[in-house]
């Protein structure tokens, strides 16, 4: 019984430290404007090559809409820590200018409405929310 009991705290010591523990924390945007957006984040500036990798294209939120845009990434620090500068782009692209350029133009021209760079320390500072006035 000495010895189950030892191999299920190791088990379960073993099991616990190899999962992926998301980041509590996450992105929340308000859109205060009078257009749809679009909001993302990447590593780098915008290219060609640097659409996001996850699920694209990204959610729209709506205008005047509020809490809609929620990002989540596990581990946060280490995430910004590859960002260039060590500090992560977050975008906001309007609908509009969307349906004007396309997906493909916006990134190859660097084309967008807003774009901040954030460190982990900026965020906790906003309380992870971002709010978009518009032009």
């Amino acid at each position: 019984m000495k010895n189950l009991m030892l191999w299920s705290t190791i088990l379960l010591s073993l099991f616990t430290s190899c999962m992926d523990i998301t980041d509590s924390r996450g992105i929340i945007t308000h859109n205060k404007s009078n257009n749809s957006i679009y909001c993302f984040y990447l590593q780098h500036d915008l290219t060609k090559d640097s659409v996001p990798q996850y699920s694209f294209p990204p959610h729209e939120t709506k205008a005047k809409e509020e809490d809609i845009n929620l990002i989540v990434k596990p581990h946060w620090e280490e995430y910004i820590k590859t960002c260039d500068n060590q500090k992560l782009r977050y975008y906001i692209i309007e609908k509009d200018t969307v349906d004007k350029y396309g997906w493909e133009t916006i990134f190859s021209n660097n084309i967008y409405n807003k774009k901040y760079l954030f460190t982990v320390e900026e965020l906790d500072h906003l309380n992870w929310t971002i709010t978009y006035e518009g032009n």
